[in-house]
């Protein structure tokens, strides 16, 4: 996904922020504090102090993670949406640093050096090239003994490329094939998101396609999400490996997700 794809997305979910803003904590905490307070758990074990929400969008879970207690920075690829970002922990009563960054970027883009690290979409990574710089990106943005929190392939699931089709299959088959996602209209713009998927060989994509009605023109936009099915945990060990973390496991949080689901997280120490 390109980036002008993401500002698309980005973009027209800010216009229909009325429709989240009310209910975003519940949707990023749930009962629990699902994934950020698991997150604070793992910096309370190694007593870290400075975090990063490296995948903040408009900062909804960077907020939720700084009302738990974290000392939490933000940053993302997209300039508007670091943008929104700003203005939505204002808008909050929070005062909350953000920046734009890539993750291969992070360590000339910031004079912090953080204690734990956030990623929620490292697996939607594309190419081994632009994995292993971000690697090392991270690597170079954490202090000695800092951690990289993310979701990915988990400790002793299977490695091999029959098994990850079976994933993707199973994948496939959970969800909708083309759905109407939100129509919202302020001033006299209509937009309406439709979302329509797609299965590639090793891959879903997520089409979204927004048809906005504009006083009394009509346009489309676009944008593709990719989720690949790459990155099987024998992948993973040698890639962290090569980026020189000392470290790297799955830890499950029993009843931490929503609905009491166990939520699965990896971590990488340096």
């Amino acid at each position: 996904m390109t980036r002008s794809e993401w500002e698309t997305l980005y973009r027209w979910e800010w216009f229909r922020r009325e429709q989240w803003r009310p209910r975003f904590r519940e949707q990023k905490a749930g009962k629990t504090g699902g994934s950020c307070r698991v997150f604070k758990d793992l910096l309370q074990e190694i007593d870290g102090d400075l975090a990063l929400d490296c995948t903040c969008g408009f900062g909804l879970k960077t907020i939720v993670m700084k009302e738990m207690g974290i000392h939490i920075v933000g940053s993302d690829a997209c300039a508007f949406a670091v943008e929104k970002a700003r203005e939505l922990a204002r808008l909050e009563g929070h005062e909350i640093e953000f920046f734009t960054s890539s993750w291969a970027e992070l360590p000339s883009r910031t004079s912090h050096r953080f204690d734990g690290i956030f990623n929620d979409a490292l697996s939607w990574t594309l190419t081994r090239e632009e994995f292993q710089a971000s690697l090392v990106g991270f690597y170079e943005a954490l202090n000695p003994g800092g951690i990289l929190v993310f979701f990915g392939a988990e400790e002793g699931s299977p490695s091999d490329s029959e098994s990850r089709r079976k994933l993707l299959d199973d994948l496939w088959g959970r969800r909708p094939k083309f759905s109407i996602e939100w129509t919202h209209k302020a001033d006299d713009v209509r937009c309406t998101s439709i979302l329509v998927r797609e299965k590639g060989d090793m891959h879903v994509d997520g089409h979204h396609v927004f048809l906005i009605e504009d006083g009394g023109s009509q346009r489309t936009e676009t944008a593709t999400i990719r989720e690949p099915m790459y990155w099987d945990w024998d992948i993973l060990q040698g890639l962290f490996a090569e980026a020189g973390f000392a470290s790297l496991h799955t830890r499950s949080f029993p009843g931490m997700g929503h609905g009491g689901a166990t939520i699965n997280l990896d971590v990488a120490a340096k």
